[in-house]
């Protein structure tokens, strides 16, 4: 598949599903977050708009390993998961979810690769999500910080905290437990 077309139909799809989720959850901060998300889907397919004026060899590279029945977002919701969605942290964590698939995808097309201008710029696509994925990952250590941390050192019975860090797997891929 054309490398230039499967990236922008990666964005395209993840706008897609981001306003989705962000029409059917009620809860007004979810929504945000996934309003948020669409958000940053639209700017990165802005400058994937921008690539071929820099790097007009994009429009014609090649790679077997793509495929558009392989866009991470038609999966994303396997087992009813998007059903469960119920707290920012459960947004945050599906965001990176699908940001982690689309950075390994691309990385596996281009370990896979044997055109040399084809490998590198699927490795600098990984590179463009992996920042995108390291934003949210920090949105999610924001949302969290509350989970990890005491801010008072008076407590002395933390017994009846026994809810401390509830959230503190969660990005290591553990919602579903």
């Amino acid at each position: 598949m054309n490398l230039y077309e499967f990236a922008q139909k990666t964005e395209q799809k993840g706008i897609e599903f981001y306003r989705s989720m962000a029409e059917a959850v009620t809860e007004k901060g979810i929504k945000n977050i996934f309003s948020m998300m669409a958000s940053d889907e639209e700017e990165m397919l802005a400058k994937l708009a921008g690539f071929p004026q820099h790097y007009p060899e994009i429009t014609n590279l090649n790679s077997s390993a793509l495929r558009e029945s392989s866009i991470v977002f038609g999966s994303i919701c396997n087992k009813g998961r998007c059903n469960r969605i119920s707290s920012d942290l459960d947004a945050y964590q599906l965001a990176i979810d699908a940001e982690k698939r689309i950075v390994a995808q691309y990385l596996a097309a281009a370990a896979s690769e044997k055109k040399p201008k084809t490998r590198q710029m699927l490795n600098w696509l990984a590179a463009f999500e992996r920042d995108k994925l390291h934003e949210i990952e920090q949105l999610f250590d924001f949302a969290n910080a509350p989970n990890q941390s005491l801010e008072w050192g008076e407590f002395s019975n933390l017994e009846e905290f026994h809810n401390f860090g509830y959230y503190e797997d969660l990005r290591r891929g553990e919602l579903d437990s």
